[in-house]
């Protein structure tokens, strides 16, 4: 598991975590939730700077930590968003 973002998902407060994409542009989002979907981890955010979207990147591991790839594959979307909602029905308004 994601050392990072299980410690971010234990923690009571909201958690902003800053992500570097490739080309080096950075965006600050609040962590939402783990989800697992078979032996694959995924972090549920949502980015600061918007009203409740939510975006979805899978936790990759890699040499120095972990990388977050950007899910946009749709059925993954759906699937992970499924669980998310599921785990998360009594904390936020899916409405």
């Amino acid at each position: 598991m994601s050392d990072l973002l299980n410690q971010l998902h234990d923690e009571d407060e909201d958690a902003v975590v800053t992500i570097t994409d490739s080309d080096g542009c950075t965006e600050d989002y609040e962590f939402l939730d783990l989800v697992f979907l078979g032996d694959r981890e995924y972090a549920v955010v949502s980015p600061v700077s918007s009203d409740g979207d939510v975006v979805i990147f899978r936790v990759m591991p890699y040499e120095e930590g972990e990388a977050y790839l950007r899910v946009t594959d749709d059925v993954t979307l759906l699937r992970v968003f499924d669980v998310f909602r599921l785990k998360n029905e009594d904390e936020f308004d899916f409405d």
